[in-house]
């Protein structure tokens, strides 16, 4: 899983323009002067991943990211934010956003639901990102929502407002997400996105233009195709475990669907890479099972059935066979480091 670094560059400038100092924030965080202008590249999913916890203590804000998505710009998610501000409509920018969503990164899906009434864009971090790093899940899905607002009214020179916002995580600063966002809200939903009416669909893009549009598409799936030919299949399949189905383990035969192919010429695929599914499902369970262990307080039932066991004493025996001890013994040792 990668995402790209100019996300990062965008991120610190905007802390700096809240107050926090340059030098110290990239020393915390390991970052760079090259990486700042190496934007283009694509890096690991935990390349700096206490950047957003840094940002938030150093500018005592808890709702830091929303605050800077209303700044920011659509070329902070580089070529595709060419590619926005030619597109002919709102309709689109948004399907472009959920078409292109890997070119720029892979721990963050956008999906565009059109409806009869309206229209959903829904925007959720991948599955291991959020148990892992709750805080950075959370301030990644505020700018998403915020940035996703203001890039719309500055691509279209409309007061462009979503009807409904919906957030996975519990109910928090309610006040503060109703002054940016101007919507109704709805917290420990299901999933996290916008809701948009269907007739802002058709709201016209400022920048339109379709010779530039054509030419920074091909550029884009020139760019995905490459991004593409260099997974392997196993990473596909645990790619599509973590954002499609959340992280909850499928059967051979839905993961097989899901990815357009027969059962047979899914194993086969694994077997040439000498996996698995159960070897690729062990190791993402384990994954998932200590980041939700350390970084949540769900009990050991509530993390078994999430992981798909058929009960925690299975869930227990895994555990045990992974790291030598037994979740609650786990759980406390990262307490107590932490």
């Amino acid at each position: 899983m990668k995402f790209q670094l100019s996300i990062i560059r965008d991120m610190i400038y905007e802390a700096v323009a809240h107050g926090v100092k340059l030098d110290e924030l990239c020393r915390r965080t390991g970052v760079t002067a090259a990486d700042l202008n190496d934007t283009d590249r694509l890096v690991d999913w935990e390349f700096a991943p206490h950047l957003w916890d840094d940002i938030v203590e150093l500018t005592g804000d808890e709702l830091i990211g929303l605050q800077m998505g209303r700044r920011m710009r659509p070329t902070a998610y580089g070529m595709i934010g060419f590619l926005l501000q030619t597109c002919k409509d709102v309709r689109e920018v948004l399907h472009s956003i959920s078409q292109y969503n890997e070119t720029f990164s892979s721990i963050y899906t956008y999906t565009l639901e059109l409806q009869p009434d309206r229209a959903v864009l829904y925007m959720e971090p991948d599955a291991l990102w959020a148990a892992k790093y709750p805080t950075s899940a959370r301030q990644a899905s505020d700018i998403g929502k915020s940035s996703a607002v203001y890039i719309l009214r500055t691509l279209t020179g409309k007061k462009l407002t979503p009807v409904h916002a919906f957030f996975s995580h519990r109910r928090m600063h309610a006040d503060g997400y109703r002054k940016v966002l101007e919507c109704e809200l709805t917290f420990n939903a299901p999933r996290d996105g916008l809701v948009f009416r269907r007739s802002d669909m058709d709201l016209a893009v400022l920048g339109h233009d379709v010779s530039l549009f054509a030419l920074f598409e091909n550029l884009l799936r020139e760019k995905q195709k490459q991004l593409s030919a260099d997974k392997s299949f196993s990473e596909i399949i645990r790619t599509s475990i973590l954002s499609s189905f959340k992280g909850q383990i499928p059967p051979i035969d839905i993961i097989a669907a899901h990815l357009k192919m027969h059962t047979r010429t899914f194993q086969r695929r694994l077997s040439a890479e000498k996996m698995s599914y159960r070897s690729v499902c062990n190791n993402l369970r384990r994954e998932l099972a200590l980041a939700i262990i350390a970084q949540s307080d769900k009990s050991i039932s509530e993390i078994a059935e999430l992981l798909g066991y058929a009960d925690h004493t299975s869930f227990r025996r895994a555990f045990k066979n992974w790291t030598k001890s037994l979740p609650k013994t786990a759980r406390v040792k990262d307490a107590v480091r932490t």
